[in-house]
């Protein structure tokens, strides 16, 4: 997967929702509409609680450059937030979290009186939550080097 880093200004921002936890408790993101590089564009999605405010300069790492639904995270020239992405450091420490589950999952699965269903259970348990992390751990990294070269 592929990432680039772009830098604008973001113009007329509007339409701003915010989208609460089940509980209405913890804001989980912001959907808003701005104008961003002459063009405008709806239903921006961004993880989060970023501060938002017209002719911000940010620079934003997108999937697709053309097109901010694909957007991963941003940096906020003024503030210098990084938002939409979980730090390094956050997803590194899940990850080792998740690889000791993967032992404890894996011993447990290797045990003589486990069943074969249960122990490829377990096994792939082990292995979709170890990728899940790392393919995680991998975006996060990506993200805060193009943000922060």
């Amino acid at each position: 997967m592929t990432y680039h880093a772009v830098t604008v200004t973001l113009e007329n921002i509007g339409g701003i929702v915010v989208v609460k936890d089940k509980y209405n408790s913890t804001t989980q993101g912001v959907t808003f509409n701005a104008t961003i590089a002459g063009k405008r564009q709806y239903a921006v999605v961004m993880r989060g609680n970023p501060r938002l405010d017209n002719g911000m300069v940010v620079t934003a790492v997108l999937r697709d450059p053309e097109n901010w639904q694909t957007l991963a995270g941003w940096l906020n020239h003024a503030t210098g937030e990084i938002c939409g992405v979980d730090s390094p450091g956050q997803r590194g420490a899940i990850c080792a979290f998740t690889i000791l589950f993967g032992i404890v999952f894996l011993l447990r699965a290797l045990r003589p009186d486990t069943g074969t269903a249960f122990m490829v259970v377990l096994i792939s348990v082990m292995v979709a939550g170890n990728a899940w992390s790392m393919l995680a751990l991998r975006k996060s990294l990506i993200v805060y080097r193009l943000l922060k070269p």
